[in-house]
């Protein structure tokens, strides 16, 4: 072997260590018997069952959940009907939309997040959970996109077919361009349901007092200083992983459909 190739793997595999080598910790640590991730003092899955009987937990995790669904269908119906109007003006009014939507998926997260609050509290907003929800539906263009590049590249005979056959236009788009559309909208809904389900910063910033999803109970439980992570949030961060890499495993797989 060269030597050129031997420190470009030992590079690779470095890179590799760094990212996932502190998932690893936060999984094993979670079936750890001891309270430190330091020492091995035996598996054990009494951290999960804690986790698992603890209410501020457990509704945390609802908070996310139907957060995040309610999130994926409104963020899925608005990109929608953007794509179907974008795809139906002239090229060069398709490319300003597209330029505006576009923009705001390059945006730091913590611009918006400052954006959202500094809006909310001209229009005299309260925070809470319809803010949080406003705050993550500004991710719509995540479904925008997929949905535009699922329908760039459908053939059009389809839906003429259809009006040659005297379909009217709804008729046509629910009987044909829809179900076309539908590994797109599967695509995109499982994209912004894990961003919305994973959202810290935005969710931090406009979810006002009481109000914890899972990602905001993890970061009150290790303390926002650094004073250490409990075996049960271990559990807590862990089964949230499962989740997000479950949904990134099935965004995979109806993506490439």
């Amino acid at each position: 072997m060269r030597m050129g190739d031997f420190l470009l793997k030992g590079a690779v595999l470095l890179i590799f260590a760094f990212l996932y080598a502190p998932l690893a910790a936060l999984v094993i640590g979670s079936f750890n018997a001891g309270r430190s991730m330091v020492e091995w003092k035996g598996f054990t899955l009494d951290w999960y069952v804690r986790a698992f009987s603890n209410e501020r937990i457990l509704s945390a995790v609802y908070n996310s959940f139907w957060i995040a669904g309610v999130v994926t269908g409104a963020a899925v119906l608005m990109a929608l009907l953007a794509a179907v109007a974008v795809d139906k003006v002239s090229a060069r009014i398709q490319s300003g939309v597209n330029n505006v939507l576009y923009l705001s998926l390059i945006v730091p997260e913590i611009a918006e997040a400052l954006t959202l609050v500094l809006f909310f509290l001209w229009v005299n907003l309260p925070f809470g959970v319809g803010a949080v929800i406003l705050g993550h539906l500004v991710w719509f263009p995540l479904v925008y996109v997929v949905l535009r590049a699922r329908m760039a590249g459908l053939p059009k005979v389809y839906e003429d077919a259809a009006r040659v056959l005297g379909a009217s236009g709804l008729k046509t788009f629910l009987n044909v361009t829809l179900p076309l559309l539908m590994p797109g909208i599967i695509t995109g809904g499982l994209l912004i349901f894990t961003w919305s389900w994973d959202s810290f910063i935005k969710t931090q910033f406009t979810r006002g007092p009481g109000f914890e999803t899972l990602p905001v109970y993890i970061w009150n439980a290790v303390g926002g200083r650094g004073r250490g992570i409990s075996p049960e949030v271990n559990a807590v961060a862990t089964i949230s992983l499962i989740i997000s890499i479950t949904l990134a495993i099935l965004y995979t797989r109806f993506r490439s459909r």
